[in-house]
């Protein structure tokens, strides 16, 4: 098994340019890029897109990269998982999770 210590950990809001560009020079382990709780509801399409070139564009050095999506339940948390998924971080972290059935996906 390969261990990694963190010793530092960042949370950074997925709105704002101006954490985004200086999460690339912070001497930190990893990086947590958040959409839920930093994110106002009126800004959390644009947050999304923000992090998905941020990620996207790999500049973030060996920090490990994950993106905190919403609640999958929410109203933002599916294109939230969608775009983690096409923006490939180090890992998603989902929010909220009770029971297996959380992460289960609706059935219309």
């Amino acid at each position: 098994m390969n261990y990694r210590p963190r010793r530092s950990v960042l949370y950074m809001p997925g709105n704002n340019d101006r954490a985004l560009e200086k999460a690339k020079s912070l001497e930190v382990d990893a990086l947590i890029l958040d959409l839920e709780d930093s994110v106002a509801p009126e800004q959390k399409s644009e947050a999304r897109e923000k992090l998905r070139a941020a990620v996207k564009e790999r500049g973030f050095g060996k920090r490990e990269v994950t993106i905190r999506v919403n609640a999958l339940s929410s109203p933002w948390g599916e294109d939230d998982l969608r775009m983690a998924v096409d923006a490939a971080p180090d890992a998603i972290l989902v929010p909220k999770i009770n029971a297996a059935a959380d992460l289960e996906a609706p059935r219309a």
